[in-house]
């Protein structure tokens, strides 16, 4: 696309597009500089030469226009086609060689259009930052950082624990369901010991609420939920539960539950005032029909039902109307080798791809399985020990995966973090929490947590176990 490129003195040189492209700002407010009406290309380059600030232009030969930003052309921007012919785009070009004099006396950098003086030393212009070779421009929200010298502080961003530029707000979720003190309860507006957390189509969140043996519904924006599944007394009728720990809800808001108390697996279609058992005996067993303590679940679009049969060390797959199912991870005994699993509690399918995704926590790891392919899962997070190192992990609860990044975000309970590790990391970034069991604070989180995207993946929503309540928190 870049044409050609124009010489403008010793200090500058710019890259130049083909005709008929104008440049397309990822953020205009904060990247847009200024715009002039000049006489020529060359004229408009020499404007941005002679702004410190200026990294980018295009000019418009038909209407003269000339327009100034800042920022990086690779990653804050595109170079688009343009409605004139005649607009063509510009961007200086740098090298080492003109931040060689960074740090030093600022007699060294008198003159320099890429460094300006400050307390008698060569600093970098406003909004960038020194990489150890050249001035970069300084980040945008949720750009990846490494401090924060590299995030734009006009705009009041830092360099969050997760990484990413952002504004320290960003960190502070907020109580959506459950009482917000972490207290128990029995109402519509409480939760006592809630396992499981779905959030469905409707942005409506769904929670298994373990101990009142019920599942409830909150519908978006609203902290009074309603009952659909259960009575909130414990049986085996079909319109009761005993201990519901693993929920799926479906797109047409078919609602699954293990009712882990009966052992069994309950389909409660939309609206419907009772379940219907489609997989389990109603006894423990380690059969291919029948299973143990079922941690997560979750049910593809064509109603094959995955679950953690967390007793047994096993991932059990069953399909529609069949009543055995097909074992896609592990062995049945506990173990550490690639074949094996010990105590797996939550999973996530991806579909696309065939990947299943599983926490095995007693192993301090997580194993990606390819369904229908290999019977050997890949550690993919963790898998160096049990500890509170970036690399490590301590007991994870649970996981939910990204379909747009595929990022992994785990609920690193027994470090009382939330882990975020992008696909093929060795080490992964803090999202929430900090290790402290420090209670009240709206950045901090405790204990065993299950964790789900929201449907545009906005948002995370955090179930803290032991404190009874739901928390969202912002992605950028």
């Amino acid at each position: 696309m870049y044409g050609q490129s124009i010489p403008l003195d010793w200090q500058s040189s710019m890259n130049l597009s083909s005709p008929g492209f104008q440049f397309s700002p990822v953020n205009y407010q904060a990247l847009f500089l200024s715009q002039i009406n000049t006489k020529s290309l060359f004229s408009c380059a020499q404007t941005c030469h002679s702004n410190g600030n200026c990294r980018i232009f295009d000019f418009d030969d038909q209407s003269l226009l000339c327009r100034l930003f800042q920022g990086n052309i690779i990653t804050m921007g595109s170079i688009v086609p343009s409605s004139s012919s005649q607009s063509r785009v510009g961007s200086r070009k740098y090298n080492a060689e003109q931040f060689i004099n960074h740090g030093q006396s600022c007699s060294l950098c008198e003159g320099s259009r890429y460094m300006r003086c400050i307390n008698n030393t060569c600093h970098c212009e406003i909004h960038t930052y020194f990489d150890g070779t050249i001035c970069q421009s300084q980040k945008l929200l949720g750009d990846v950082c490494m401090n924060s010298t590299e995030c734009r502080h006009d705009l009041n961003y830092t360099c969050l624990p997760r990484q990413q530029c952002g504004p320290p707000s960003i960190q502070i979720g907020t109580v959506v369901a459950g009482n917000a003190d972490g207290t128990s309860g029995t109402s519509l507006t409480a939760l006592n010991y809630p396992l499981q957390v779905s959030i469905a189509a409707d942005n409506s969140i769904y929670v298994s609420d373990y101990m009142n043996n019920r599942v409830l519904r909150f519908k978006q924006g609203s902290v009074t939920g309603s009952l659909v599944a259960g009575t909130g007394f414990g049986g085996s009728s079909n319109n009761q539960l005993s201990g519901p720990t693993g929920i799926f809800v479906d797109t047409s808001l078919n609602l699954y539950v293990a009712d882990s108390g009966n052992y069994r697996i309950m389909l409660w279609q939309n609206n419907s005032s009772f379940g219907i058992q489609v997989a389990g005996t109603g006894s423990s067993g380690n059969t291919l029909s029948s299973f143990g303590l079922v941690g997560g679940i979750f049910v593809d679009s064509q109603k094959n039902i995955y679950l953690c049969d967390q007793h047994n060390n096993r991932i059990m797959r069953f399909s529609p109307n069949i009543t055995d199912a097909t074992i896609v991870g592990g062995t049945s005994i506990a173990g550490n080798d690639d074949q094996q699993l010990n105590s797996p509690v939550s999973l996530f399918f991806d579909e696309p791809n065939s990947y299943l995704y599983v926490s095995d926590s007693n192993n301090h790891r997580i194993q990606r399985y390819h369904v229908g392919v290999s019977i050997n899962g890949t550690t993919v997070a963790g898998g160096n020990g049990q500890g509170s190192g970036s690399n490590q992990l301590n007991t994870p609860y649970s996981l939910c995966v990204s379909t747009r990044n595929n990022y992994v975000y785990i609920a690193d309970s027994g470090n009382n973090r939330v882990q975020r590790w992008s696909f093929g990391a060795s080490y992964g970034v803090t999202m929430v929490g900090n290790g402290s069991l420090i209670r009240n604070d709206s950045t901090l989180v405790q204990g065993y947590m299950d964790l789900r995207l929201s449907i545009n993946e906005s948002n995370l929503f955090i179930l803290e176990i032991t404190q009874n309540r739901i928390w969202r928190f912002q992605l950028i």
